[in-house]
């Protein structure tokens, strides 16, 4: 025993040491990460910050009442601005939810967050085109976001709720009225 403990004395020795050098490999690895995502998370506060046209369309967002009317999708540099927003938004949502923005960092973002949910023309707007495209449509995670923390509620889901108004995909009663009018076909005999 004690010859095979000299013999193999160099390879017992060194596994403290590999096991200790793994460990500064590993920290310094896990600054670099940390620094990293502290470098993203500033780039995203500061394009929600300083970015011109972001900002703008927050603002609307976040201050003028009505601005999803008829005329909206024909609107040039408002629809612009405002979808460059829900964009930003719906792409930080995206971040939180594959946990690459951690919950206590998506903490900077949460106002801009929920006041764009809770804005009733973002609901309306968001609601005609998740309607609009049958299926998930580009601000997505901004929606699930909305429902997650129910700031958006469960009428959001049936095309014809009557709580938003329907620009993209057509009044329900308009639908009403034309079954109502609609003469019956005849039977080819």
């Amino acid at each position: 025993m004690a010859s095979w403990i000299l013999e193999n004395w160099f390879e017992i020795e060194s596994i403290p040491e590999i096991i200790v050098g793994g460990f500064f490999i590993f920290m310094k690895h896990r600054k670099s990460v940390q620094s990293r995502r502290a470098e993203s998370l500033k780039q995203n506060m500061e394009k929600l910050c300083f970015d011109e046209q972001t900002v703008k369309g927050l603002h609307i967002i976040n201050y003028e009442q009505d601005w999803y009317n008829r005329t909206f999708h024909e609107s040039g540099n408002l629809k612009f601005l405002i979808d460059k927003a829900l964009s930003y938004l719906s792409y930080e949502c995206y971040l939180i939810e594959i946990h690459y923005i951690t919950k206590k960092e998506s903490l900077t973002f949460d106002y801009d967050l929920r006041r764009a949910c809770e804005s009733r023309s973002v609901q309306s707007y968001l609601f005609n085109l998740y309607h609009f495209s049958k299926t998930k449509c580009s601000f997505q995670y901004l929606i699930d976001y909305g429902f997650k923390h129910n700031i958006i509620d469960k009428d959001f889901l049936d095309c014809k709720s009557f709580k938003y108004p329907h620009y993209l995909i057509g009044n329900p009663l308009d639908e009403q009225i034309l079954i109502r009018f609609e003469e019956p076909t005849s039977a080819v005999g």
